[in-house]
C-alpha cells in the first residue's frame, strides 16, 4: 500500500476509507522541518492549510506524487514548484461553499446587531446596557461583493432573497448569465463605486498577485463610515495596518474577519482590542457537513491519482502533459 501523510483532520468514517488502499499516518498542523520528516518517503499528502514551499518539497524527496487539500484554497502551496516536481495538486472547489457564505451573512448579522457586544454585556451587567445596545436592519440595506465564484454567488442569494439587500458585484469576469441562473437581479460594477455605495461588503476573492492587499487605506476611506467588512477569505485581501487605523478612527463601523494575514495570529494583535471586530479561528469553512463532503473529495482524489488516474479537480492539469 501507498505511504500517505494525513496534516488536516477529517471524518473517522473517512480516514477508514482513506486507510483502505493506503498506509496512512497522521501529523495534524506541521509546518517545516517537522513537515518535511512526517512527508518524507509519502506518496501523497491530505493537507490542509499547512505551507508547502519549494523548500518543503525538496526535503520531502522525489516520492511525493499528490498534494491533495481539504478546501479549495492552494495560496500556501507554491504551484510552480509542485508542477516542475510532476507533484499533482488537488483540491475540492464548491464543496464548502453554502457554508462560508451562510457565515458571512451570519458574521454580517453579528455586526449589525453588535451581537458580541451584547453577549458580553448580559455576561458582566445583566440588561444595564440593555437601552443602550442598537444596531441596524440588513432588510434593504446593500451590499457589496466582490469575488463572484461559487460562494461569492451564494452570498448574494441569501441577501437578496433573504433580506431584500440590493446586490453589487465587482468581478474580474462579470456575466449576466451567472446572475440569471441565480433568479436575482444585481449590478457589475467597479471596485470604487462597490465601496462607496455598499453598507456591507463582503471579499470573496481569491489571493493573487492582483488582490494582495486589495483593501488598503484608500480603499477603506472610499467605505461610509457607517458600513462593515467582512471577509471569510483570506487575510493578506486586506492591509491590516491600514484596517486598524480606520477602526479606531471610525472610518469604518466595524469589520468581520475567519481570516488574518499571519495564522494563527499574535497574541497582542491589534484587532483583539476594538470592540466593533468579530473574529473567528479560519473556521468559516468548517461545518459537519461541509467537513464530510472536503474529506470525501480529498480521498476521492488522492485514491484516483495514486491509482494512475488523472482527477478532474486538479489545480496544476499541466503535470500531467508528459504521463
Amino acid at each position: 500500500m501507498a505511504r500517505v501523510l494525513q496534516t488536516f483532520p477529517m471524518p473517522d468514517p473517512l480516514v477508514e476509507q482513506l486507510r483502505v488502499h493506503h498506509d496512512v499516518a497522521q501529523k495534524f498542523f506541521v509546518e517545516g522541518e517537522a513537515l518535511i520528516q512526517a512527508a518524507r518517503g509519502c506518496r501523497g499528502v491530505i493537507a490542509g492549510t499547512e505551507s508547502w514551499s519549494l523548500e518543503v518539497m525538496d526535503g520531502v524527496g522525489p516520492s511525493l506524487e499528490a498534494i491533495s487539500r481539504v478546501g479549495t484554497g492552494v495560496d500556501s502551496i507554491d504551484l510552480i514548484a509542485a508542477t516542475e516536481r510532476g507533484i499533482a495538486i488537488l483540491n475540492a472547489p464548491g464543496e464548502n461553499a453554502q457554508t462560508v457564505a451562510e457565515y458571512s451573512v451570519g458574521v454580517m448579522w453579528s455586526l449589525a446587531r453588535g451581537i458580541i457586544e451584547a453577549d458580553k454585556s448580559v455576561r458582566t451587567s445583566g440588561f444595564a446596557m440593555r437601552t443602550e445596545l442598537s444596531g441596524v436592519e440588513l432588510d434593504r440595506k446593500t451590499v457589496g461583493i466582490i469575488g463572484f465564484g461559487e460562494i461569492g454567488r451564494r452570498v448574494a442569494k441569501i441577501c437578496h432573497r433573504g433580506f431584500g439587500m440590493k446586490i453589487l458585484v465587482s468581478t474580474a469576469h462579470p456575466d449576466v448569465d451567472r446572475l440569471n441562473a441565480l433568479g436575482i437581479t444585481a449590478d457589475f460594477v467597479e471596485i470604487d463605486q462597490l465601496l462607496t455605495a455598499s453598507d456591507f461588503v463582503s471579499l470573496n476573492a481569491a489571493v493573487n498577485a492582483q488582490t494582495m492587499h486589495m483593501i488598503g487605506q484608500k480603499e477603506l476611506r472610499l467605505m461610509k463610515p457607517t458600513a462593515y467588512l467582512v471577509n471569510p477569505s483570506r487575510g493578506q485581501l486586506v492591509d491590516e495596518v491600514a484596517l486598524v487605523d480606520a477602526l479606531r478612527q471610525g472610518e469604518i463601523a466595524g469589520y468581520g474577519s475567519d481570516v488574518f494575514d499571519v495564522e494563527p495570529p499574535p497574541p497582542e494583535h491589534p484587532l483583539f482590542s476594538l470592540p466593533n471586530v468579530v473574529l473567528s479561528p479560519h473556521f468559516a469553512g468548517g461545518t459537519n457537513e461541509s467537513m464530510a463532503r472536503m474529506s470525501e473529495r480529498a480521498v476521492k482524489n488522492l485514491t484516483e491519482r495514486l491509482s494512475g488516474g488523472q482527477p478532474e479537480r486538479t489545480v496544476n492539469p499541466e503535470v500531467y502533459n508528459d504521463g
